[in-house]
């Protein structure tokens, strides 16, 4: 009976998260952002399948006006505060770890974006791939692209385009875009 418990334990220990997610936390997220994450309107990013690291992040950076568009720190600015380290770690594990709504390209427009993508727009608009992944999936607090809205892709490009969204290597970049570049890559990079 001792073996059988040990060996449950460490079961537990190896493959169980250390501390789940609150539904009722979730549960409040899932409002806005769909089940699982999968937000089904175009101004409300999807978390699904996002770099935890970046989640965390971002649930920090609300609580710097300048780090977010004016709409979502709105939105988010009560949530942010009322929650603490332990549970916006497990919220960006529990959203990190669901399936990935994947990226529906789609005609020329798509090919122009993937090419901005693939190589950049010039030198001052680096590769996109260099911090996001040769996918869109993102990697540490560089976020996942890959699936997000088209629409919220488009107004986020267009928020670091305007600094209306602080970012030390997104407003440089952006600035350096033009409309219908920042068009291609959400048609490469986005689902409705």
């Amino acid at each position: 009976m001792k073996i059988a418990g040990a060996a449950l334990f460490l079961f537990a220990a190896l493959f169980l998260p250390a501390h789940a997610a609150d539904p009722a936390t979730v549960a409040k997220c899932e409002s806005c952002h769909g089940l699982h994450g999968d937000s089904t309107s175009g101004t409300v990013p999807r978390l699904n399948g996002q770099q935890p690291d970046y989640l965390r992040l971002r649930l920090k950076e609300f609580l710097d006006p300048t780090r977010g568009t004016p709409h979502a720190t709105y939105q988010m600015w009560e949530t942010a505060t009322e929650l603490g380290d332990r549970t916006a770690t497990e919220l960006s594990q529990y959203f990190g770890s669901q399936a990935p709504t994947p990226a529906a390209p789609q005609g020329a427009l798509a090919a122009k974006g993937a090419a901005i993508y693939r190589n950049g727009a010039g030198s001052n608009a680096p590769a996109c791939q260099t911090c996001h992944g040769a996918a869109g999936e993102g990697r540490g607090t560089a976020p996942r692209l890959a699936g997000q809205h088209a629409e919220y892709l488009n107004l986020q490009l267009s928020a670091f385009m305007l600094s209306l969204r602080v970012h030390g290597t997104m407003n440089p970049t952006a600035q350096h875009l033009d409309a219908d570049q920042i068009k291609a890559l959400t048609a490469y990079l986005g689902n409705r």
